[in-house]
């Protein structure tokens, strides 16, 4: 199946520090779209998100402020 956009609810965990956000992602093909919100941090953001596409896959990364962050990911996506 081939998806042109999904939702995210991002949860990052880091000894007793918490982060929350969704995104949504979006692609022609060519380019990806990220928009991110409703985020809620405990203390200080865990860590930063960005989108690229790669050979018409889209790569979700996440750079951690802390290496020793847990994240965890619920999706969902909508088909072409």
């Amino acid at each position: 199946r081939s998806y042109r956009s999904a939702k995210y609810e991002a949860q990052i965990t880091s000894t007793t520090n918490y982060h929350v956000i969704e995104l949504r992602v979006l692609h022609d093909g060519t380019n990806v779209w990220l928009s991110q919100y409703g985020e809620i941090v405990t203390t200080n953001s865990l860590g930063n998100f960005d989108a690229t596409i790669s050979g018409g896959n889209i790569q979700l990364l996440f750079t951690a402020n802390n290496p020793y962050s847990t994240i965890k990911f619920y999706r969902t996506a909508l088909a072409i």
